[in-house]
């Protein structure tokens, strides 16, 4: 039978490793935002996402342009 002292010290390290877990998503999110924005600096022209996708003021310009009527 599981103590009290056991299922707290077990439960208390599940947690641990959860949060240990959480914090490096974080960490890796907010690494990947700041490379994007570093991206984004780098380049001397205007980019957009458009549709999933990094595209330049010349690409967008060259891309049909759908008709609605």
């Amino acid at each position: 039978m599981i103590s009290i002292h056991d299922y707290l010290k077990s439960s208390y390290n599940e947690k641990k490793e959860w949060l240990a877990e959480s914090i490096a998503f974080f960490k890796d999110f907010a690494q990947m935002e700041e490379e994007f924005r570093q991206e984004l600096l780098n380049k001397s022209e205007y980019c957009i996402c458009l549709e999933g996708e990094m595209l330049t003021e010349k690409d967008i310009h060259t891309r049909s342009l759908e008709e609605n009527y």
